[in-house]
């Protein structure tokens, strides 16, 4: 392996599968509900401490802000990968070029994003009808933010690298000091120096930063044999080349879900205030469901990734079903969970009646989504594991940009706000069938040779067939 002696990594590649898995999943999860629990307690100290029309204001710039959280994350998932694969291959020359990749390109992007945000966050705001009176609190706040960019990316690009090498546990300490001093700078911008939105973009910037460097001085301690620093900013045309062809498909499907969804969103704005409150709960509820079914599927992507860089087929075969096996039986349980306690959940955000009963419904249609959502995600982390990023991309947005047309037809044009639930498990339906047939109908296969094409020294004395 290509990694010095750290207790805080997981061995992916060899020991017991299923408990290793579970091992790599659980900080993951918690790493979710912990950034769930953020944004509910930024959104209270700016609507309670501040205003109505700053909260609205932040509000505002939530999709940019979304849309360049999701690129981050979508990339970073590219370093996760060619560093596991490294990491199982055991080339320790290799991880070190491509740590020094993700480093330099960390940087770069995030030059290019500051500059880009900081000419674009006024005229986006207009695009997306930004009301007047809340316009320059929305701008300041978006300014703020792609100053921080630096910060926000390195966090990201490095949990990913850490992840890759197997550690799990120091991206969830480096993710709950980002959080806690996220609210801790929130609430004395806010009470302290009586600052508006300006004090909570701040807060948000610098406690990124602070969690950045956190992870560049981890991987400087020397547990993990490799280095970042002034000195290793050398990209490596090869490692870059992979790292963007695996990331860049993933961010650009994070980022495609997010432009679907904005379309979709007009569609549910027909039917009125209530069903918007209603639809939103819907969604809430079933990001909070699917954390677990997230967290391992997301620990497969670096078990495929480690294993595939010692390429154990058979070992990586076994991880696939027994994450599809696992997740599946979770999620008849959600299922259950979902239909049985479809009139409780909702009322952990309102007491409207209108609005419980529309809920009430669309977690009764939107529950039978758990029982393939799971092997959809195992998939799809597996094929990009694998080093295969483009054909999840277009399965991906092959379901979500079919919510667009099914939102209208079988909501919009029959006039029944149910059909707007049906087009939203259809269209997951569809985006699961696609990446199962191509999966098993040659698309592994595919991928496996065309890796061991890129690295035929690999594989001299490890032929397998899945």
């Amino acid at each position: 392996m290509a990694r010095t002696n750290n207790n805080n990594t997981i061995d992916l590649v060899s020991g017991p599968i299923f408990s290793n898995l579970i091992r790599f999943a659980i900080p993951i999860l918690f790493g979710s509900i912990v950034t769930q629990f953020y944004n509910v307690a930024d959104s209270m100290i700016v609507g309670r401490f501040i205003s109505s029309e700053a909260l609205a204001a932040v509000s505002a710039s939530a999709p940019i802000v979304s849309i360049i959280n999701l690129f981050a994350i979508g990339l970073s998932s590219g370093s996760n990968v060619v560093i596991a694969q490294r990491v199982g291959s055991g080339n320790h020359d290799a991880l070190q070029k491509a740590v020094s990749t993700v480093s330099f390109l960390t940087l770069s992007c995030s030059v290019f994003i500051t500059v880009l945000g900081l000419v674009i966050s006024r005229p986006m705001l207009a695009v997306l009808k930004t009301p007047e009176e809340i316009m320059d609190a929305s701008t300041l706040y978006l300014v703020i933010v792609f100053l921080g960019t630096t910060g926000n990316l390195i966090y990201q690009m490095g949990t990913g690298a850490l992840r890759g090498m197997g550690d799990v546990n120091w991206p969830l300490f480096f993710l709950v000091i980002c959080s806690v001093l996220n609210i801790v700078f929130d609430l004395i911008a806010v009470l302290v120096f009586n600052l508006g939105v300006e004090g909570v973009a701040a807060a948000t910037a610098i406690s990124q930063l602070i969690s950045g460097a956190g992870i560049i001085y981890r991987i400087n301690k020397g547990y993990y044999g490799i280095k970042v620093g002034l000195s290793e900013l050398k990209p490596d045309r090869y490692e870059l080349g992979e790292i963007v062809r695996i990331g860049l498909p993933a961010a650009i499907q994070n980022i495609g879900n997010t432009l679907a969804s904005m379309f979709v969103q007009s569609s549910v704005n027909t039917f009125g205030s209530t069903f918007i409150a209603a639809n939103s709960i819907v969604n809430r509820v079933d990001m909070m469901l699917y954390i677990p079914v997230d967290a391992l599927s997301t620990a497969l992507c670096t078990f495929v990734g480690q294993n595939m860089g010692r390429f154990q087929l058979d070992r990586i075969r076994k991880g696939i079903n027994l994450s599809i096996a696992t997740l599946s039986v979770i999620g008849v349980g959600l299922c259950g969970t979902q239909i049985a306690f479809r009139h409780i959940l909702p009322t952990l955000f309102t007491k409207d009646i209108d609005v419980l009963d529309i809920a009430a419904d669309g977690l009764f249609i939107m529950a039978f989504q758990c029982l393939f959502y799971s092997i959809d995600r195992c998939l799809v982390n597996a094929m990009r594991g694998a080093g295969k990023s483009v054909v999840p991309m277009i399965t991906a947005q092959f379901g979500a940009f079919s919510r667009i047309p099914l939102s209208y037809y079988l909501g919009v044009k029959t006039g029944d706000w149910h059909g707007i639930f049906w087009a939203m498990l259809i269209a997951a339906f569809l985006r699961n069938a696609a990446i199962t047939l191509y999966y098993f109908c040659g698309g592994w296969n595919r991928v496996v040779k065309q890796y061991e094409e890129k690295h035929p020294e690999l594989f001299v004395d490890k032929k397998e067939v899945i």
